[in-house]
């Protein structure tokens, strides 16, 4: 291997001075911009002391007027740059800069567009087969002997957007390069008390493309999954499926019911991700704190779901950043997948990791939406688009899932892809009967509180299998049951119809297994309302504001009509799902540590 190329540029602290002791101790040239010649004395003897040749180089402080100038000088020295560690990134004014020491031992400092400094040095970078660049935001507090941080900078959301602004247009800088990228945030991990231990992260991962025989197959994949209602979470166990097949190991964040749902599907299964070797699959579920969603008879509360959610802020913020320190800073995640999930984004975006969106949420914003599944509540349908934006925006792949397929937005098609329906596999293990030999009703009520429809479905007289009340009895028609995933299926697959809400998993699983379809959304939730509307558009089944046996009976006896429509619609066994996840993360892999 030829001799490797590091610059630190930074204000010479005593970080610093580690990160270049470590990196020498590897035999890394390690290049410096300082006006004290000296500035490696103690670092050289001591290294000399291990019986280790250390290649120091002092070259000229950087500046505007001096940064093509020791650009030229390392071309013709070495003729490439194969590491370039900026110490000490900071927020001012909107906009990441670095420092530089001018004059040793003043208080003389110049700041620099840090994407300024990283220009000039792009070119060195590409003459390296593998370089990388780390970049190490805040600064330590030399004047404590402990090791702390301004993580000041990450606390609120105005830095944390602009950091996401940062790294979409960093990123975007160094797209077409060969040049990796690591981000790392100075005491962000609590397990890191030391200047040498911090230290050894940052070398750690400036080291690793050159200390690496062959790129692994096997990915640290961060995987957030939100936790409100059951639909993301069974979706997003097919995934895992397949993250798991390929050999991958998973840490998955997830809250309520959801994260028992996976915690009891995976972990007797396979082995957690500290236990696990190169090319065996491992996964760890995470229990965090997130929003939930408050009803008042089927109808969803904005003011009730805020309170709650503020009186669980502070249990959410400590659960979340143990969460946090604890399980993920340390393991270096290399790519993150998220099911509308804001913590594991959020993650992604502090550290530079890249992001794959898998929801059907996003259909709002990145596809075309009709205008007459606007018109019925324009408001109702921009302030949706806005919020899901603005939750997820910039990731570098989407994943979009449903039974109705938009066109996607031209501004969107490079890094946009619209998939079939994601469907467990006892959906795809499962016989349908045709309509017409089939003898009940599948009644799914996502609220407990909401009576109303029992007496309306007696009035319907004909026999419902009814779930979601968490009893099991029969009155009159009605055939009460409780939760089981096999007995659920068997039920919809033998059912002449369903009558349920807008959410989008059940109407996905019973499209594709061929089931009419009675819709009757929650209000105020205008995902549900499209997904209604499209199953009328498409002519699956009923789009209705409320449940009322008149309009239930007229389309019990058009049952057939809507059974023809969907005897058209076939689902590809998560074939296409497979191959796109697939193809994003050997995308991923190819830029990640």
């Amino acid at each position: 291997m030829s001799l490797l190329v590091a610059l630190i540029i930074g204000i010479g602290d005593e970080l610093e001075d580690e990160i270049a002791y470590q990196l020498g101790k590897q035999g890394i040239c390690v290049l410096f911009c300082s006006n004290n010649e000296n500035k490696f004395e103690r670092i050289i003897k001591k290294l000399s002391n291990e019986d280790i040749e250390p290649k120091f180089i002092i070259l000229n402080t950087v500046d505007l007027k001096t940064i093509d100038e020791i650009s030229e000088k390392i071309d013709e020295q070495f003729g490439k740059l194969d590491i370039l560690i900026n110490v000490g990134i900071f927020l001012d004014n909107n906009q990441f800069k670095i420092n530089t020491m001018l004059y040793e031992g003043f208080e003389a400092r110049e700041s620099f567009d840090l994407l300024t400094v990283l220009q000039a040095f792009i070119p060195l970078l590409q003459k390296s087969p593998s370089s990388r660049i780390i970049n190490v935001y805040g600064e330590l507090n030399i004047y404590d002997s402990d090791m702390k941080s301004w993580t000041k900078l990450f606390r609120d959301y105005s830095a944390k957007f602009e950091l996401d602004k940062f790294m979409d247009q960093f990123y975007k800088e160094f797209s077409n390069t060969n040049i990796k990228i690591s981000s790392i945030i100075l005491g962000n991990d609590n397990n890191i008390q030391t200047i040498a231990e911090e230290a050894d992260r940052i070398v750690h991962l400036a080291s690793l493309p050159f200390n690496s025989s062959s790129k692994s197959k096997t990915m640290r994949i961060l995987y957030g999954i939100v936790g409100e209602g059951m639909g993301h979470a069974t979706r997003s166990k097919v995934t895992l499926e397949i993250l798991l097949k390929e050999q991958h190991h998973v840490k998955v964040v997830v809250s309520n019911r959801a994260y028992k749902f996976l915690h009891d599907n995976f972990s007797n299964r396979f082995p957690n991700c500290n236990e696990a070797g190169e090319g065996e699959a491992a996964i760890d579920i995470i229990e965090i704190e997130g929003l939930t969603m408050q009803y008042v008879n089927n109808v969803f509360d904005e003011k009730a779901s805020v309170l709650h959610t503020m009186q669980r802020m502070p249990d959410m913020l400590s659960k979340n950043l143990d969460a946090y320190y604890e399980n993920l800073v340390s393991w270096m995640p290399q790519a993150v997948i998220s099911d509308f999930d804001s913590f594991a984004y959020i993650f992604a975006k502090i550290h530079g990791l890249p992001i794959l969106s898998i929801d059907n949420q996003h259909v709002v914003q990145r596809c075309v939406i009709p205008e007459e599944a606007r018109e019925s509540n324009p408001i109702a349908f921009y302030t949706y688009k806005c919020f899901v934006k603005a939750k997820l925006s910039r990731c570098d792949y989407y994943i979009i899932t449903g039974f109705f397929t938009p066109e996607i937005r031209d501004k969107y098609k490079d890094n946009t892809i619209v998939v079939p329906p994601i469907l467990r596999q006892t959906i795809l293990d499962a016989k349908p009967l045709p309509v017409e030999h089939c003898e009940h009703f599948l009644v799914y009520q996502s609220s407990k509180s909401d009576t109303s429809l029992i007496s309306i479905l007696q009035g319907f007289g004909e026999k419902c299998i009814v779930y979601g009340f968490g009893r099991e009895e029969k009155v009159d028609n009605l055939e009460f049951k409780g939760f089981s995933e096999q007995g659920f299926v068997d039920d919809l697959a033998c059912a002449k119809g369903v009558i349920a809400n807008g959410g989008l998993s059940l109407m996905n699983e019973a499209v594709s297994l061929q089931r009419p379809f009675f819709s009757v959304p929650v209000e105020n939730q205008y995902e549900q309302v499209l997904n209604a509307w499209y199953l009328e558009k498409l002519g699956y089944g009923v789009f209705a504001d409320k449940i009322e046996l008149e309009p239930l009976r007229q389309w019990a006896q058009n049952i057939s009509h809507y059974a023809k429509a969907l005897s058209n619609y076939h689902h590809d066994s998560n074939m296409l799902l497979y191959k796109s996840v697939k193809r994003a993360l050997q995308e991923f892999n190819t830029r990640s540590v």
